[in-house]
């Protein structure tokens, strides 16, 4: 049985649509002020508002306006004396689905609210068939990240992807180039959703099989073939951020190549105290917290692309953060972000802990900055700790 709200001052109108409402098995509603009917929109969540305009105190208008404003999708028809047609648009323009002039048709008003159910219904079916192919393809997103991890002798490390819907525009990945050889990917497309998610897997199959075949110590290559994919690919506009890197788990050496991704961070070691002490100054200049910042452009914007590969020595104790933008632009409700400074705060509180502890406290540690907002991007993180 659909709920329908009445929102109509004339008394007799408002029963004789009750009325007839009752008789096609509709439960039915009544207010006799836009005031009211705001509050059993609010309550009782109607599955259908039958609305006047012209109502004492907040009129037709402004509630329409008012539940529009605040999120509320319930179908709305507009029934009123004001036929003028910038009355019409006006009703359409601020949310309504249908509008009819008095004097009416029952016959016609009933036949419309029929067709506004039918019409529901058939999103409804849309809507379920949508979500259910989000959960498909968010399994799917999900069996893409990596399954296993290569062991190393040297190097603790985890990673996770936060979809901020169904499916990711971020992904990460851990390859075995060769033995003792790590290939480490980040990467982020500009955009979210499905069209998001089939081209970051794009991206991924292109590194997974150019990585092993240029080998160990060719990131700038792999980087030059992911870009002249996706420039074939992809409209003007889109972009995607990617940071790729091989570590050596014998030497601890870390070559990489940035482009337009997020810096990530080395955390020397002894590093833990001063961050402390000092509330964390990441900067490049620092020689105890690094920045690996870009020196090329995101990928997929021009044609022709020559990454800059550089090198860096770690150390046992370091600590390697690998991130996309969704974790450091994570703002609580007055705006404030989380920022790269605090993920290394998070690091130096739980130096001790496992590469797995490390990424769910810095995750734990966002969420709590965030204080219940809902989260506006994806967000990805790999956590490494050398020994």
């Amino acid at each position: 049985m659909s709920r329908i709200l009445v929102v109509e001052d004339d008394p007799a109108i408002l029963r004789g649509l009750a009325d007839n409402l009752r008789f096609e098995s509709h439960e039915v509603l009544m207010a006799g002020d836009g005031e009211a009917g705001y509050r059993l929109i609010r309550e009782r969540n109607p599955d259908l508002v039958i609305l006047d305009v012209m109502l004492p105190g907040l009129n037709g208008f402004e509630l329409c306006r008012k539940v529009r404003g605040e999120g509320c999708t319930t179908p709305i028809l507009m029934l009123t004396a004001k036929s003028q047609e910038d009355d019409r648009v006006l009703g359409l323009d601020l949310g309504a689905d249908d509008y009819v002039t008095k004097p009416f048709s029952l016959r016609e008003l009933i036949a419309r609210v029929r067709a506004i159910f039918r019409q529901e219904q058939e999103r409804q079916v849309e809507r379920k068939r949508f979500d259910q192919e989000m959960r498909v393809a968010a399994e799917v997103q999900q069996r893409l990240f990596p399954q296993r991890q290569p062991r190393l002798t040297t190097l603790d490390y985890a990673g996770s992807c936060w979809p901020a819907g169904g499916v990711s525009g971020d992904t990460y990945d851990f390859l075995e180039l060769a033995p003792g050889k790590l290939g480490m990917l980040l990467a982020d497309v500009c955009g979210k959703g499905m069209s998001a998610a089939l081209l970051m897997a794009t991206v991924q199959a292109c590194v997974r099989t150019h990585g092993p075949i240029l080998g160990n110590r060719c990131c700038d290559d792999v980087m030059a073939r992911v870009n002249a994919m996706l420039y074939e690919a992809i409209d003007c506009g889109r972009f995607v951020t990617m940071f790729y890197a091989v570590y050596d788990d014998a030497s601890r050496r870390l070559t990489y190549a940035n482009a337009g991704h997020p810096s990530p961070l080395v955390i020397h070691r002894g590093a833990e105290a001063e961050l402390q002490q000092n509330h964390c100054t990441a900067r490049a200049s620092s020689e105890l917290c690094v920045r690996l910042d870009s020196s090329t452009p995101p990928l997929g914007i021009f044609s022709e692309l020559a990454p800059l590969q550089q090198v860096i020595d770690l150390l046992p104790s370091d600590w390697l953060l690998i991130f996309s933008d969704g974790i450091p632009e994570a703002a609580d409700d007055s705006g404030q972000e989380f920022g790269a400074d605090r993920i290394a705060e998070v690091v130096a509180q739980h130096v001790d802990g496992t590469a797995a502890e490390v990424r769910d406290a810095v995750l734990q540690d966002m969420l709590r900055h965030c204080g219940g907002q809902p989260q506006r991007d994806d967000m990805t993180l790999i956590a490494a700790h050398v020994r």
